[in-house]
């Protein structure tokens, strides 16, 4: 206690005496800076020291002398006060030692993005800007981090030629984050989503045969659910037009799907021009025979479920038509007459 009030009186000037020194002392603690309601918010940051956060405090006019939180912080409290590291909203009818107590238990301000099922990577990170995660090229830089996911062991057995990123593995959600968490975090909590959402027992069914699919890999699944997630948008859709890319891919014909080729392009929709349908890239389906080289998308876990229990039909063809409905065909001639007859739907 005289350690105390040696220091308080080293605060007050030599004009106090003891006693006063020492309520003038209790008077800075204890009795608010305003008796009416006026509400401040505050943020300390991760390793900020005790004079930054009481120069603050003073500065917003939450308590009347820096000096003297500091040393109620380290005598006056009882015990060594904490300050946590955090976003906070203070008001100015509490005590120094109310503020302290509020401050001690950190509430961390959340941002929240939400990343639509079927988006791709560079969809996805202007949206995690717009949402103050860090910068779209940050963002862009860790989806494209083959370390990023080395930890993951559903991203073990990538083929060797596949694509360096994450694509397809970016489960998209809606991701609450502490405000000063980094694009590297958003990531590290897609893959952990999509590690619980895509659980071992359906990986294990992937690699069993099933009436019209055979025994696959991770891999093509996501790769083929990322196109049906481009393609449909709702069920039993999904598991109807998984069942058609099978049956394709079945009689080695190629899948001529637009969405590949348009990804291929870094072009965002259709529709797609006879040359661009003609450029060769590793995701255009109309040069190459079988899957893509890899997703195309991020899609959600219907898509992905339907591809584990796609519906087997004799269908070989699909589009949607002018009114969004998708319709079917065995042959190319029926195929082509329900476009005459219904139309097709905006590129």
């Amino acid at each position: 206690m005289k350690r105390l009030l040696v220091l308080v009186f080293l605060l007050v000037g030599c004009g106090f005496a003891g006693n006063r020194g020492y309520d003038w002392y209790n008077y800075q603690v204890n009795v608010p800076v305003s008796s009416q309601s006026e509400t401040v918010k505050v943020h300390v940051d991760p390793g900020e020291s005790t004079t930054q956060i009481a120069n603050d405090l003073a500065t917003k006019g939450l308590i009347r002398q820096a000096e003297v939180l500091l040393v109620y912080l380290r005598y006056g409290s009882g015990q060594q006060a904490s300050i946590q590291a955090g976003d906070f909203v203070l008001n100015r009818n509490m005590s120094m030692a109310q503020l302290v107590n509020a401050m001690g238990h950190a509430r961390l301000q959340q941002v929240s993005v939400t990343l639509p099922e079927g988006t791709t990577m560079k969809v996805m990170a202007p949206k995690v800007e717009q949402a103050g995660i860090g910068k779209a090229a940050d963002y862009l830089a860790a989806a494209q981090d083959p370390a990023a996911g080395a930890q993951y062991d559903f991203l073990a057995n990538r083929p060797a030629n596949a694509p360096q990123n994450l694509e397809g593995f970016l489960f998209p959600d809606t991701y609450q984050l502490n405000r000063g968490n980094t694009a590297q975090d958003l990531v590290k909590r897609q893959l952990g989503r999509f590690g619980q959402q895509v659980t071992p027992d359906m990986r294990a069914a992937m690699a069993q045969p099933a009436p019209g699919r055979p025994a696959e890999s991770l891999f093509d699944i996501i790769t083929l659910a990322s196109i049906v997630e481009r393609e449909v948008f709702k069920d039993p859709d999904r598991a109807i037009v998984c069942g058609i890319f099978y049956n394709r891919l079945a009689a080695r014909m190629a899948l001529q799907d637009d969405v590949t080729v348009l990804y291929g392009l870094n072009k965002p929709q259709g529709p797609l021009t006879d040359p661009e349908k003609q450029k060769d890239t590793p995701f255009n389906t109309y040069l190459h025979p079988g899957l893509p080289a890899g997703p195309i998308s991020n899609p959600g876990l219907a898509s992905i479920n339907a591809c584990i229990t796609q519906q087997k039909t004799d269908y070989l063809f699909f589009f949607a038509d002018a009114k969004g409905v998708t319709r079917y065909a065995k042959t190319y001639a029926e195929h082509n007459r329900q476009q005459a007859l219904y139309g097709l739907a905006p590129g």
